[in-house]
C-alpha cells in the first residue's frame, strides 16, 4: 500500500471530570534508576511505573515510525555529532581533511517530529533530509552527512528515502568502505514512535515498550538559551501527553489546579530544569512544583519531582496522585472533522465537528508530519486561525489522551 500522510484513523473524546475517589487522594512514592552514568533510557508510566529500560548506546540515529511520521533524531545524549557534508552524488568522493565543518545539526526537544536531520528543512515540503512529493506520497533525498560517533570515529551517511512506509538508508566509512544498506518498515513497528538504528553494526532495533509510556527519561542535548547546547539529564513526554507546570505552591500535592486549555503539548515541558546543582551539596529539586499530567491512561495526575542523585546512580524518586479521573466517551461515527472553505485563500477557516469534540486537542501537521499549530476548541463551528502558514497541503488531527486519533486534510493557497 502506497505511504500516505493522509491516513484516516479513529477517534475518542475525553471530557475530563473531578474525581472525589479514594484514588485521587493517595500520594505514591515511586523510585527508579538509570543506572550510574545515565546509561539506560526509562520509559516510565503514571499508572505503571516503569514499563522498559534500554541502553542508551545501543543506537545512533532514531526513525519516525508514525502513520504520518518522517522525522529521523540523532543520538545526542551519547555526544555524537551530526553535520551536513552536501549532495548525495559526493558519496565516494568525502574529502575529510579539506572538509570545512559547518554548525552541527541539533533535535529540537520540544517536537519530536523536529529532529536533527529535520533542521534544514521549511517545514511543509522541504523535510530537511528529503523532499516530500504530493502526488506520490515519496520522499526521496539528494543529501549525505558525517556523523562522529561517542569513540570519535565517523561515519557517512544518507536518508535515501521514504517510500511506502519504508526508509531506505546507507552508511559507510569515509573511505567508502564497509558501504551498508538498511531498509526500516514503519509496519515492523505498529504503535511506536521510533525505530532505532545503529550504525556500527546495521542493526535496527526496537527499543521502545509496546505498553503506554508517559515519559522517556534520558540524557540528551539541550539548548538552555541563547543557542548553548548543554547535556541534560530529564523527561521527555510522550506526543500524545500533556503538561502543565505549575510553581510556588506550598503543597504541590494539594495546592493549585490545572487548565485544560493551558496544557503544553512541548515533548520538552517537563525536561530537566525541575533540579540543579548546588557545589558541595548536590542536587536541589523544585520543591514548590508540581506538573499536571494528561497522561496515557485518561486521568490527570500531579506529578512531584522529589528525588535526583546524579550520575553516580541515576537515581530518580517521584511523588505522584491521580487529580481527576476522565471520563471517556466512544463516539462511533465515520467523518471527519471538515475544514472550510477549501481550499482556504484568507487567514481564517471553520473548523465544524459533531458534538462531543469540545476539549479534543487538534492538531495542524504539515506535509512532512511536524505539528505548526495546536489548540482546544470549546464548540463548534470553531475560527480557525491559518496566519502564517505558507501555501500547501495540511492534515488536521484530534487526538485524545489515549491516542486516539481521526484526522482530515485541506490546502492553504
Amino acid at each position: 500500500m502506497k505511504f500516505s500522510l493522509f491516513q484516516p484513523l479513529v477517534i475518542a473524546v475525553v471530557s475530563v471530570l473531578g474525581c472525589s475517589s479514594s484514588k485521587a487522594q493517595e500520594i505514591t512514592e515511586d523510585s527508579f534508576t538509570m543506572e550510574a552514568g545515565y546509561s539506560n533510557m526509562v520509559y516510565y508510566s503514571l499508572e505503571s511505573g516503569v514499563v522498559a529500560q534500554s541502553p542508551l548506546a545501543d543506537w545512533h540515529v532514531a526513525l519516525d515510525v508514525r502513520p504520518m511520521g518522517s522525522s529521523a533524531r540523532i543520538n545526542c545524549g551519547t555526544g555524537m555529532l551530526l553535520h551536513p557534508y552536501g549532495p548525495l552524488e559526493d558519496w565516494l568522493n568525502v574529502d575529510f581533511e579539506n572538509w570545512q565543518a559547518t554548525a552541527p545539526l541539533r533535535n529540537d526537544q520540544s517536537d519530536w517530529a523536529n529532529g536533527a536531520f529535520n533542521q534544514d528543512g521549511d517545514g511543509v515540503f522541504d523535510l530537511g533530509w528529503g523532499v516530500y512529493d504530493v502526488i506520490t506520497h515519496e520522499v526521496q533525498s539528494d543529501k549525505m552527512y558525517l556523523i562522529e560517533l561517542p569513540d570519535g570515529s565517523w561515519k557517512q551517511f544518507a536518508l535515501v528515502s521514504l517510500v511506502s512506509g519504508t526508509y531506505d538508508l546507507k552508511m559507510a566509512n569515509l573511505d567508502g568502505t564497509e558501504e551498508t544498506f538498511v531498509s526500516v518498515s514503519k509496519s515492523d513497528f505498529e504503535g511506536k514512535l521510533f525505530a532505532y538504528c545503529n550504525l556500527t553494526n546495521g542493526q535496527v532495533l526496537d527499543l521502545e515498550p509496546s505498553a503506554p509510556w508517559d515519559f522517556q527519561f534520558l540524557s540528551y542535548l539541550e539548548d538552555i538559551g541563547g543557542g548553548t547546547y548543554y547535556s541534560v539529564v530529564g523527561a521527555l513526554a510522550h506526543p500524545n501527553v500533556m503538561v502543565q507546570q505549575v510553581e510556588d505552591l506550598d503543597d504541590p500535592y494539594t495546592d493549585g489546579s490545572f487548565d485544560l486549555e493551558t496544557f503544553s503539548l512541548a515533548t520538552n515541558e517537563v525536561g530537566y530544569d525541575w533540579k540543579s546543582y548546588v557545589p558541595g551539596a548536590g542536587y536541589a529539586l523544585e520543591s514548590n512544583r508540581c506538573y499536571f499530567v494528561s497522561a496515557h491512561n485518561g486521568e490527570v495526575w500531579r506529578m512531584v519531582m522529589t528525588e535526583f542523585e546524579g550520575s553516580s546512580t541515576g537515581n530518580i524518586s517521584i511523588g505522584k496522585k491521580v487529580a481527576t479521573t476522565s471520563f471517556i466517551e466512544n463516539i462511533s461515527w465515520t467523518e471527519s472533522p471538515q475544514v472550510f472553505p477549501n481550499p482556504i485563500q484568507s487567514e481564517q477557516a471553520t473548523l465544524q465537528a459533531a458534538r462531543g469534540f469540545e476539549n479534543a486537542v487538534f492538531h495542524v501537521h504539515s506535509a512532512s508530519g511536524a505539528i505548526v499549530r495546536s489548540f482546544i476548541p470549546t464548540g463548534f463551528p470553531y475560527t480557525m486561525n491559518t496566519q502564517g502558514l505558507t501555501p500547501g497541503f495540511y492534515i488536521i488531527e484530534s487526538v485524545n489522551p489515549l491516542g486516539q486519533t481521526t484526522t482530515a486534510r485541506f490546502v492553504i493557497q
